[in-house]
């Protein structure tokens, strides 16, 4: 008389599947993680931008630069927080008659990576200071 007992172990074939599902579920993850990384990256470089406009702004309305000497133009920006960027501020009479009001304008653009490339700008009006 034969005796047959039911067989406990995994075969080859259920370990190869096992294995093939649990690697698509790693790749997966490690996917996530460097869209992560790039995110992370891409708002680093905006942060930095904003804080760069920002300040040019502040030196707009305090006087340093010859927004209110000449009655338009363009000057760079020093970028050298920004990796590989170029920035401008621009700025022109605003079309009121009201007052001395200047239509500013800083851009700012970047270039660090295929992935990682963006712009910025940002406009506003200025008025001179002292002035209406």
């Amino acid at each position: 008389m034969k005796i047959y007992r039911s067989r406990r172990g995994l075969t080859l074939i259920e370990c190869l599947v096992t294995t093939v599902i649990l690697g698509i579920g790693v790749i997966g993850v490690a996917g996530m993680f460097a869209c992560a990384t790039i995110s992370e990256q891409k708002a680093s470089h905006m942060a930095q931008a904003r804080h760069i406009a920002e300040e040019a702004l502040e030196g707009v309305r305090a006087g340093d630069f010859a927004v209110f000497d000449q009655s338009s133009g363009v000057t760079s920006l020093d970028t050298s927080s920004l990796p590989r960027a170029t920035g401008a501020i621009a700025w022109e009479p605003y079309a009121t008659g009201v007052g001395d009001l200047k239509l500013v304008a800083v851009n700012l653009s970047w270039d660090w990576a295929a992935y990682s490339s963006g712009t910025y700008k940002v406009v506003t009006l200025v008025s001179a200071p002292g002035g209406s």
